[in-house]
């Protein structure tokens, strides 16, 4: 993530549940609206990486329109993870 700031995405949004393995580096607020589920914005992340034994795991959950993976942002956050994921420790 060195060197990409704070960017804007207006995509569909995931809920996700996060745990203690994960090495969180992008999130999403997930804003309250009428009759919805809950009261207040909630903070879920929508890209993480982790370890899985000797492997690597990187997850992005951007990216469910073409136009997505048109940000500047976006295209470096998922080639840079990629790259990551698909190096030998």
């Amino acid at each position: 993530m060195a060197g990409i700031g704070p960017f804007d995405v207006h995509t569909e949004q995931y809920w996700v549940i996060a745990d203690a393995y994960n090495d969180v580096l992008a999130t999403t607020v997930f804003e309250p609206y009428p009759g919805g589920d809950f009261e207040r914005p909630v903070t879920m992340p929508v890209v993480w990486t982790r370890q899985w034994g000797r492997g690597r795991v990187f997850v992005s959950t951007i990216g469910h329109r073409v136009a997505d993976l048109e940000v500047p942002e976006v295209r470096a956050v998922t080639g840079r993870g990629l790259r990551w994921a698909s190096r030998a420790r």
